[in-house]
């Protein structure tokens, strides 16, 4: 096999910035993706459907209809979907055989090869083309103007659904880095246990006797009706740490005018 590298984009430094900051590479995701996989593979009669992302050596498998998401294929001359990302036009090959270039394909001289190839660029909002979405076929197959319409579609969605999923995940960690800020501030404790009771008895969870006694003494909580609550001192820190009590699970946090919903934030720490 060469050791020849494909072409990179032209953006590629920062287009494998933009690759790195979704932190889906190496994050099992494909439950998240392999819906879309198996859409187009019902909408064409390919055999074979795989989306991935591209990062500076490899091609990194993400979803797939055969389920197999852990394969990295290197970004050498003869790996097709490298050239994909060089254009916002897909790669259409109905029959690899027939094509110029690749059909000197090594892979060609296999008996259980592909021969229809379609590969589609996943291009973001600010247009990086951050992987590819390509079709395999068997046998020599084509797609039709309407296939080709769908697809592009599919690819807007999975690349709109990576923007939402990366723009999330900065502004949770902004908003965390927020909270832990404002309640050091307050309590100028390091550690996070207490942090973690407080965010608990905000999303209206029981803590123990002992976690609450000690926001007791930083005058975050008190008994309301033999209830724990928070304090009025605990409310105004929960104002300014940008969150809101019984409601962080419901509710838009904003964060400089970007939504994004705080589903048990810090839940972990």
């Amino acid at each position: 096999m060469s050791t020849t590298l494909a072409p990179r984009p032209k953006n590629e430094e920062r287009r494998i910035v933009a690759v790195k900051r979704t932190g889906i590479i190496d994050g099992k995701q494909s439950d998240n993706f392999s819906i879309f996989c198996e859409m187009a593979k019902e909408l064409t009669g390919f055999d074979y459907v795989s989306f991935s992302l591209f990062d500076e050596n490899y091609q990194c498998g993400i979803a797939s209809t055969d389920g197999n998401t852990d394969e990295k294929s290197e970004r050498h001359e003869y790996n097709i979907c490298s050239y994909v990302l060089l254009s916002a036009e897909p790669t259409l090959i109905p029959d690899l055989t027939q094509h110029e270039k690749w059909k000197s394909h090594p892979s060609l001289q296999n008996e259980d090869r592909w021969l229809g190839y379609a590969g589609f660029p996943v291009i973001n909002k600010d247009n990086y083309a951050l992987g590819t979405f390509c079709l395999l076929n068997k046998e020599p197959l084509a797609l039709n103007d309407k296939q080709i319409t769908l697809l592009k579609g599919i690819c807007e969605r999975i690349a709109h659904q990576i923007d939402t999923q990366t723009e999330q995940k900065e502004i949770t960690a902004e908003t965390v880095q927020i909270a832990l800020k404002s309640f050091r501030a307050v309590t100028n404790l390091e550690e996070t246990a207490e942090l973690n009771d407080f965010l608990s008895l905000c999303s209206g969870k029981r803590i123990s006797e002992t976690s609450f006694s000690k926001l007791v003494e930083f005058d975050l909580a008190t008994y309301e009706d033999g209830e724990m609550v928070l304090s009025e001192a605990g409310r105004s820190l929960l104002r300014k740490m940008k969150l809101q009590p019984k409601v962080m699970k419901k509710s838009i946090i904003k964060t400089q005018n970007k939504p994004t919903f705080l589903d048990e934030l810090l839940g972990e720490l």
